[in-house]
């Protein structure tokens, strides 16, 4: 199907439509917490760092889809997930993406991995890969830092598959990490502690 594309585009047949892509943040849940935080863009490994999607055949080289792209960079994409849904865990008083006097953690991060993986033929995975830090914003010291890499099986195999696989395991990844930042301000977790 891909080579099948760039063959039409050579024999002079129309260009694809360019498609774009973005995740869809869990349902809220019902109550809010006490505590105010920001979520910063995250910043992205250099071979992710483009709005194409990045698909993977094998562990050593990375493919992008040409008329396939995030709506936005992926360090955009998955900060803006971050927020949303972290808003949606009812764990927090207001979730905000820029730092003011009333948050006094900043939640930001790197993101390692955002890719279609092909196993076979048959089988495709989304997979994530991202760190996420907690910072307090009075000091400037990192408080929390947790590397997540999870992976979704697509039902098939098409970007918009993918963005679904994506979304839900970010929402398995915001499960995790929520409960560990909801509880910084009065427990203050150290740097690498497991969720």
């Amino acid at each position: 199907m891909r080579y099948a594309l760039i063959i039409l585009a050579a024999c002079g047949g129309s260009v694809p439509d360019t498609r774009y892509y973005a995740l869809a943040a869990p349902a809220a849940t019902t109550g809010h917490g006490s505590v105010d935080v920001a979520v910063e863009a995250l910043s992205t490994e250099p071979g992710y760092d483009d709005d194409r999607i990045v698909y993977r055949q094998t562990p050593y080289r990375l493919d992008y889809y040409q008329y396939h792209r995030w709506s936005a960079a992926p360090g955009v994409i998955l900060g803006g997930y971050l927020a949303q849904a972290l808003d949606e865990t009812g764990k927090f008083h207001a979730v905000v993406r820029e730092p003011n006097d009333k948050t006094p953690l900043v939640i930001g991060g790197r993101v390692l991995a955002l890719e279609e993986v092909d196993q076979s033929a048959t089988r495709w995975l989304g997979h994530v890969v991202v760190e996420l830090t907690a910072t307090d914003r009075a000091s400037g010291e990192v408080v929390w830092a947790q590397k997540f890499d999870d992976s979704e099986p697509l039902a098939t195999q098409s970007p918009e598959g993918l963005a679904r696989a994506i979304s839900t395991a970010m929402s398995r990844i915001v499960d995790r990490a929520a409960p560990a930042i909801s509880a910084l301000p009065t427990s203050r977790a150290t740097v690498g502690a497991t969720p």
